[in-house]
């Protein structure tokens, strides 16, 4: 990255709790300095004191955002205001707050803004989300697309894909597969699982994020492996690590959520290596 700044980069950031922050910052804080707004992004008052404070940031990332589907449907008004209104806001007070050397925002989207297809969805493919979680980020996302030249700064979108950390944390596919196979049934039936999805791993994501911040990317980009990745097969690879429980699937074939990477690609982006089903293992 080449450093048009007087020193190391600051970039400010929202989500202290974000999986995707913390091995962000792992990877990167020999490249840039971080400073994080710890409090909730919907209390105005104190993000606008937060960045009268920092008004030396140079990019901000917004990680903060609810990302569990059922919780979302089940609790609306929060998951809009958080995941779509609290960051237009943010927008907004950078904006008027005229930071010295400020240039890009960042914000984090889901795949869960498309429609679900059987081939790969790339940029501009047809957006229908199929939850309440997907309707927050679309709508942040439109905003984004529509309004970005009112503001000073470039905005981009970054769309990531499927992960999976080895957290426990519930609202992500593979902790939710886990858990349900940790249940006390020895009979477990699976429906509305026959698809296909696309898993890449924390190391790329966080390469790409560098590559857009690098270079300042407006607009959206779809990070993602390019592979797929057959449900049913991770459910039954999971089964024999943990439980051996005898499993039941559904026969209904369903669409899926699978990427195309070449926007990216062709920003001189570099995907390692994803072995999904290896990484799953360890």
């Amino acid at each position: 990255m080449k450093n048009h700044y007087n020193k190391r980069p600051i970039i400010g950031y929202t989500g202290k709790n974000s999986l995707l922050a913390k091995s962000f910052i792992k990877d990167y804080n020999h490249k840039f300095k971080f400073k994080c707004y710890s409090n909730n992004i919907q209390d105005s008052t104190k993000l606008i004191k937060w960045f009268k404070k920092n008004l030396d940031i140079n990019i901000f990332i917004n990680f903060a955002a609810i990302t569990s589907p059922i919780y979302c449907n089940n609790n609306k008004d929060e998951a809009l205001l958080t995941n779509f209104k609290s960051v237009v806001n943010i927008l907004n007070i950078i904006k008027t707050n005229k930071l010295k050397n400020f240039d890009y925002f960042l914000t984090i989207s889901s795949s869960h803004v498309f429609k679900k297809s059987f081939n790969k969805l790339n940029e501009n493919s047809i957006k229908k989300p199929s939850n309440f979680y997907g309707i927050t980020k679309l709508n942040l996302e439109k905003f984004i697309l529509q309004n970005s030249k009112k503001f000073e700064f470039k905005i981009g979108i970054a769309r990531v894909f499927n992960y999976y950390n080895h957290g426990k944390k519930r609202g992500f596919l593979i902790n939710d597969i886990i858990d349900k196979l940790n249940n006390n049934d020895q009979i477990i039936h699976f429906n509305n699982i026959n698809t296909y999805r696309d898993f890449i791993s924390m190391k790329n994501i966080n390469s790409a994020l560098y590559k857009m911040i690098s270079l300042k990317l407006a607009n959206d980009f779809n990070i993602c492996s390019g592979q797929k990745i057959y449900l049913p097969s991770i459910i039954n690879i999971l089964n024999e690590k943990f439980k051996n429980k005898k499993i039941i699937f559904d026969k209904k074939k369903l669409p899926g959520l699978i990427g195309s990477n070449i926007k990216l690609k062709k920003k001189g982006w570099k995907i390692k290596k994803n072995n999904f089903i290896n990484d799953l293992l360890k």
